[in-house]
């Protein structure tokens, strides 16, 4: 046996041995099901952009000009930035000619061996090559059966070249002669426009109000438009139309609702969410989402912690792909309560201070110094390089861009780090990241940079003790130990606290165990009492996991169910996806009893749901 396994082998034992055996028999925890709500948003409440113009002219003439507004449609010589001139692209098994025919924009697929054409007619465009860090542009056609589906051939507006997604390792690289279309992780075009039940899809993310309905073998597809419009940010717009058209005409009192959500002084966590709409890794709970409804509802945006795919390392930092979700992690949030709109202008997309005073550009140190006040009377003191040079920007050291791995290293896909963090050379070659002063000098070794930060700067600040924590944990912590660490719910990291908690799941756990100290399932009770709901559905699935044999447990499991209120349907949604989770990894693994434990618990708070039905089903077979 390998040692290393061997030793693994030692310490999980070890582990079983520590927090007691799973008995084999399950408790009787269940609900009912969970009633279909109403969704209080319906297609026919938005109006779109255009009819907010006359009434918010300044607003819409910023808007109408910034990316978000830019974001999509219908192909036009405007909009289309590819090179769709009849060129050929040449594939192993096919040639590809990107040509318009008769004003219409079309992929002609030719075979090579049967010599026979296939055309892909260009319905959709998303994206115009506006992104810094590499800008892309995506195309749609609409199927038969209704559905407008991804094209897998891609186009970097900012390499000027097409390029393609591998099947075998979802890297996406440019096109060669050596790569079949069967090859290509959309071939046949599968990944569809709008939230769509277990099919690969792009969500809402691409448009405004998509809504995909699946009648029969066909799909019913309506939005508002390709651009992202106003009310995906500020809700339906028509009660609001018809509010202010009554109190023009004094038809109702002053006193009566506007009929929209203002975004003025929300909590930094709502204004978050606005934009979170898009830009975070969202786990769907149920599908149905329009902007005026809560976000919450419809998905998590901790859920994809769980996986061995999430997508942030334990400080945030991207490792595959992901999106600016990751500003959760940043201290300007955590200490400062700073939002998108900090440094966005939300309208116009340009980039602002603090006081809202438009900048120059994305590389304006004012975003950071309108807070950071201190540091403006001497920049170069801070910085220890020239002034107004590259090494002096804030930017640079603190939100340096990073290449998305996930993406591969062929295509330029560069984002800034979100997580605001402090180059930190060592630390960061120990977590796999080039530090932001590695990125510059590339003839320096990480200690020599590292040298120069601690003659600088001496011990700067130390790491959010949740992150401190989670990497005191080795292979050879111990659970009470790891508890310590790991269980501090008082300490405020809502990302790095679910994270810890998943881990410390993951790790020294196990459904239906005999004995667990008392100390530990107080602090996961403290977690069961979050108003983050994804960390409270996290800890009842832990509680219910682990001591579903546990009558003491299942009464408090009960009880604080039935004081969840209008929280209940999304707790219960993500507590049973985490369990049905549970089951997947152990049936993967080969674990069957434990897989069927798992799936009947996640039966228990979901009994409608058929997807962990099918799973139980497949599991007990």
């Amino acid at each position: 046996m390998n040692s290393r396994l061997f030793r693994q082998f030692i310490l999980f034992t070890l582990l079983i041995s520590f927090f007691g055996c799973e008995k084999k028999e399950k408790g009787n925890l269940s609900f009912s099901p969970i009633p279909n709500k109403p969704s209080k948003v319906q297609s026919s409440d938005f109006v779109g952009a255009k009819e907010c113009q006359s009434c918010h002219p300044d607003i819409y003439e910023q808007w109408s000009s910034s990316t978000h507004a830019n974001a999509g449609g219908l192909p036009t010589i405007e909009r289309v930035k590819a090179s769709f001139n009849g060129k050929a692209i040449e594939f192993k098994d096919v040639i590809v000619y990107p040509e318009i025919n008769g004003g219409r924009y079309q992929f002609r697929i030719l075979d090579k061996k049967s010599n026979i054409d296939k055309l892909l007619t260009v319905e959709a465009v998303v994206g115009g090559g506006f992104m810094y860090g590499g800008g892309t542009q995506t195309f749609f056609t609409q199927y038969p059966d209704g559905s407008y589906r991804f094209l897998p051939f891609d186009y970097s507006v900012t390499e000027e070249s097409w390029f393609v997604q591998l099947s075998a390792n979802e890297h996406w690289v440019k096109i060669d002669k050596t790569i079949s279309l069967d090859e290509l992780y959309n071939w046949p075009p599968h990944r569809m426009l709008g939230e769509v039940e277990d099919v690969s899809n792009c969500q809402q993310c691409h448009g405004s109000q998509i809504i995909s309905t699946k009648i029969g073998e066909n799909y019913n597809v309506d939005f508002t438009s390709l651009a992202i419009n106003c009310e995906s940010c500020h809700g339906p717009g028509v009660t609001h139309i018809n509010s202010m058209e009554a109190i023009v005409s004094t038809i109702v009192s002053e006193s009566e609702s506007v009929g929209i959500n203002s975004l003025i002084g929300m909590s930094p966590n709502n204004s978050l969410n606005v934009c979170f709409q898009c830009h975070a890794v969202k786990t769907p709970i149920k599908t149905g989402y329009l902007p005026g409804e809560k976000l919450e509802e419809f998905y998590s945006l901790k859920l994809a912690l769980l996986g061995n795919e999430n997508p942030y390392a334990l400080d945030g930092r991207i490792t595959s792909f992901g999106y600016q979700q990751n500003h959760l992690y940043s201290d300007c949030f955590l200490s400062g309560a700073m939002t998108c709109i900090s440094c966005h202008n939300p309208h116009s997309n340009d980039y602002q201070d603090i006081n809202r005073v438009t900048l120059l550009n994305r590389f304006d140190d004012n975003q950071c110094i309108s807070c950071h006040i201190a540091k403006s009377d001497d920049i170069s003191a801070h910085t220890y390089h020239a002034l107004e040079s590259e090494g002096s920007r804030c930017i640079s050291c603190h939100m340096p861009y990073r290449q998305h791995t996930g993406i591969g290293n062929e295509i330029k896909y560069e984002r800034s780090d979100h997580t605001v963090s402090i180059p930190r050379p060592k630390y960061d070659d120990s977590q796999g990241f080039v530090s932001a002063c590695g990125q510059c000098h590339v003839d320096q070794t990480v200690n020599a940079l590292q040298a120069n930060v601690d003659q600088w700067y001496g011990q700067v600040k130390p790491l959010h003790p949740a992150i401190a924590n989670r990497l005191k944990v080795t292979n050879s912590t111990l659970g009470n130990d790891a508890a310590q660490l790991l269980l501090q719910p008082e300490l405020r990291h809502p990302m790095a606290q679910f994270t810890n908690l998943t881990y410390f799941i993951k790790r020294y756990l196990v459904p239906g165990m005999n004995q667990l100290d008392e100390s530990i399932i107080e602090k996961i009770k403290i977690y069961v009492q979050s108003d983050d709901i994804d960390i409270k559905a996290l800890a009842l699935a832990s509680l219910h996991y682990s001591q579903y044999q546990n009558p003491d447990i299942q009464l408090f499991i009960k009880k604080e169910v039935e004081n969840l209120g209008e929280f209940e349907e999304p707790i219960r949604r993500r507590w049973g996806l985490i369990l049905d989770y549970f089951g997947s990894v152990y049936y993967l693994s080969g674990d069957r009893p434990r897989a069927i434990t798992c799936f009947e618990l996640a039966i228990e708070v979901l009994p409608d749901d058929k997807v962990i039905q099918e799973n139980l089903n497949r599991a007990r077979s």
